[in-house]
């Protein structure tokens, strides 16, 4: 096969990281077990009795074939000694295998609900996380990659956590008593299978080190699997305007053949476990079944040797201790390719462990935290909507040489209507964003109310500033629901008034069922225009002391805009209103007008004032004309 090229490797370094992040995680996983201990310290007690059941087993094997089977005379009865001896020992070890049945579904139904239920606080954990993510923190891991964190590496870890409750609790207690048996009834055999076991273990345990990369780089392939799916379903329209099906069939074959080729890798490398463990358990048996044979002859009274009494002991070696030693060794058996089987999940759990990890340590970089309140100021509630920018610079690479906005100088008054225009990058979505602190200035104070945001508590910035973004999103629900992300505990009556103003409520009341009308995912079922009128409706409803649009009408036709805009003028007459806009049509009633050219300022001032004196704005407004006229 190929290697894969798309894909990272795994370094050292990134070992040495994983280790450090796993420490500090460890009390995070710990919590999420934390409320399932009693069904771990039930599942244990479960898997004692069933090991307890299961090891009684070949130990009572062996009486019976000594006290019974070998002590029966040809002919003897059913009322003989020996068969009674038989009758007895096989009736308790029916009833110890019921028994070992019983407890076995009782400690699977409990690894089944430990595992399960801390799957579940692991998922709300990590997910409650990434809700607290800025656009900062959004951006280090993409969105594929936070779903495959979300489902098949937590499934991973859910999978290790119940092989870990069936095979992890038992198999130990199976393998050391397994070996004590077997040392109480011939230590010479004990002595050869004990290094075997060790070094197959050994093994083992060195084979899932060495592929432990592999499986980090089998998730990475699933991100990039989901990602194309992702990219393709959402974009099929483009897709197929363009017919761009082969181009993308062709991206999806490549990351798809990356995903074979690593899991490959780790697949085969993996399968040597089965078969060491294998050759070593059949080693045993043999080693058993020969030195045993050599026990029967030479501790029988013809043949008895000191050597091989010392070697049992001093005892007497029969049939039942051989039957005694081979059932043990099947014991042994089981338990170690339960154990190997459990070594294997944990290599994958482990990489995708380390993945989860990197998420759960993500510095939060605007924290939800509370504000301490002081006499004269309330963290907790926005006084007016003034909002100022002292110095302010805004870089995304970390170096204001190359920053997207500033530095900038700016005061816009409570009621004030602004209008922001530039062209394409200028840093008009950026310098709004910082007003709700999606992100944070990186130089400077952007103030709200006489107040540095970071004063301010998020949800209180985030109640009093509406913003329509960009990139309109609305959610799976109906329309009623969406509207009332704005304000949940809204009314029939303001909804409506919110819908007047966003100019939506004809189109609503077209609709067969309303206000419950459903709105698929990403508000599909919608035209561009219809979605943009419900987002600003969901952003009014609340009126906010602030309000953001940001390029917000430009599915609009221009009638809709204008009659949007009068609206709003009316309706919110006490909330400042800052409006970006790419016609200038848009923004030529607004109290000022900012211009911004990469980054910086170029003219603030009315629409006329901006014709006479700023050359970008005017060429952007001669160009629209133009476009108009011809």
């Amino acid at each position: 096969m190929e290697k894969a090229t798309t894909l990272g490797s795994y370094t050292d370094k990134d070992r040495v990281t994983d280790r450090k992040n796993s420490r500090e995680t460890l009390r995070i996983y710990l919590e999420c077990l934390k409320p399932s201990r009693k069904y771990i310290v039930l599942a244990f007690l479960f898997m004692l009795l069933d090991a307890t059941f299961e090891l009684l087993i070949p130990f009572l094997a062996g009486l019976l074939i000594r006290n019974g089977v070998e002590v029966l005379e040809p002919g003897a009865g059913f009322s003989s000694a020996a068969m009674n001896q038989i009758l007895m020992y096989t009736g308790i070890m029916a009833g110890l295998a019921v028994l070992a049945v019983i407890a076995q579904s009782f400690a699977m139904k409990l690894a089944a609900i430990i595992s399960s239920d801390f799957a579940e606080r692991l998922r709300n954990t990590l997910f409650w996380k990434v809700e607290e993510f800025s656009f900062s923190n959004i951006g280090h891991f993409p969105v594929a990659k936070l779903s495959t964190m979300l489902s098949n590496d937590c499934n991973n870890i859910r999978f290790f956590i119940l092989m870990l409750n069936r095979a992890g609790l038992k198999s130990p207690v199976m393998i050391l008593v397994s070996f004590i048996f077997i040392f109480s009834l011939n230590w010479l055999i004990g002595l050869i299978a004990l290094p075997l076991s060790l070094s197959a273990f050994g093994i083992i345990a060195y084979v899932i080190w060495k592929t432990r990369p592999q499986f980090v780089e089998t998730q990475t392939a699933v991100d990039a699997l989901n990602s194309n799916v992702e990219e393709d379903t959402d974009g099929i329209r483009e897709v197929k305007a363009f017919c761009r099906e082969p181009y993308m069939d062709r991206k999806f074959g490549r990351a798809n053949q990356d995903l074979t080729t690593v899991s490959y890798t780790a697949f085969w490398k993996m399968s040597v476990i089965m078969p060491i463990t294998q050759f070593v358990i059949s080693l045993t048996i043999g080693i058993i079944q020969y030195f045993g044979g050599w026990s029967m002859l030479f501790t029988s009274a013809a043949f008895q040797s000191d050597l091989f009494l010392m070697f049992n002991n001093g005892a007497v070696f029969d049939a039942g201790e051989l039957s005694m030693l081979s059932n043990f060794t099947a014991a042994l058996t089981m338990a170690f390719s339960f154990l190997s089987m459990l070594i294997q999940f944990y290599g994958r759990a482990q990489a995708s462990k380390e993945r989860i990890d990197k998420v759960l340590l993500e510095h939060i970089d605007i924290s939800y935290a509370p504000k301490p309140q002081t006499e004269d100021f309330d963290p907790a509630s926005l006084t007016d909507g003034r909002v100022a920018f002292r110095n302010v610079s805004l870089t995304y690479v970390g170096d204001l040489s190359k920053a997207a906005v500033g530095p900038l100088d700016l005061d816009v008054y409570s009621g004030e209507t602004l209008g922001i225009v530039g062209g394409t990058g200028s840093g008009k979505s950026s310098l709004v964003n910082l007003i709700p602190r999606l992100y944070d200035a990186s130089k400077g104070q952007v103030l709200v109310g006489g107040h540095d945001v970071k004063d301010y508590t998020l949800k209180a910035l985030r109640k009093d500033i509406g913003v329509v973004l960009q990139q309109n999103v609305l959610f799976t629900g109906t329309i009623r629901s969406n509207i009332l992300w704005g304000k949940p505990d809204a009314t029939d009556a303001e909804i409506w008034e919110a819908l007047d103003i966003a100019q939506a409520s004809e189109f609503v009341k077209n609709f067969n069922q309303g206000l419950d009308t459903p709105v698929a995912q990403g508000g599909q079922s919608v035209s561009g225009g219809q979605k943009q009128r419900l987002c600003i409706a969901r952003a009014v409803i609340k009126k906010p002391k602030i309000l953001i649009l940001d390029d917000s009408t430009s599915a609009c036709d221009m009638k809709t805009e204008r009659q949007i805009r009068a609206q709003l003028m009316s309706k919110l007459k006490g909330t400042t209103i800052l409006v970006i806009a790419q016609r200038i049509a848009s923004v030529k009633e607004c109290d000022s007008i900012l211009v911004l050219d990469n980054g910086l300022p170029v003219g603030l001032g009315k629409h006329d004032e901006l014709l006479q004196n700023c050359e970008i704005y005017r060429e952007i407004d001669e160009i629209q004309k133009k476009g108009v006229g011809d």
